[in-house]
């Protein structure tokens, strides 16, 4: 976890490094960057940082399964006991079932998000909460279906 987090800081403060540029709306007054409005510059401060944490969460989702597999067929050619084995690959399918299921609530969310986001145009402020809010629903989805399944 540990890891993670610094590799999400890492990358957050590479793309702020990148895409920091002060602009004096008296001085560069004919500057492309001073004739947009206030949402477009804070899209283009938002994307990136956006893109690059979701490229490092799928880069630390591939790293967890791909050691996952390692350690599993270690234990194989080891010879553990098969009621170790079967319980630690066991509990792995009821993992990544719940793995799965909440990826589809969330791109379900997100999905849900940017389409009332489109009917709302002009994006601004108030499309961030709404986004916002559609995860939380779809996380909130997501726990309703956990505490389902448990019982």
């Amino acid at each position: 976890m540990k890891k993670l987090t610094i590799l999400l800081l890492i990358g957050l403060s590479t793309t702020a490094t990148a895409f920091a540029q002060q602009t004096n709306p008296v001085t560069d007054a004919g500057s492309p960057v001073a004739d947009l409005p206030l949402s477009a510059s804070r899209a283009e401060i938002l994307l990136p940082v956006l893109f690059i944490s979701f490229l490092l969460v799928i880069l630390t989702s591939l790293i967890k399964y791909f050691l996952d597999f390692r350690l599993k067929n270690k234990l194989i050619e080891r010879g553990m006991q098969e009621q170790l084995t079967a319980y630690l690959s066991a509990k792995n399918e009821h993992e990544k079932q719940n793995e799965v299921v909440k990826l589809s609530i969330l791109f379900l969310g997100l999905g849900l998000g940017l389409l009332l986001t489109y009917f709302t145009a002009p994006v601004d402020l108030h499309s961030l909460a709404i986004m916002a809010m559609s995860l939380g629903l779809s996380y909130l989805a997501y726990f309703l279906y956990l505490r389902k399944t448990d019982r």
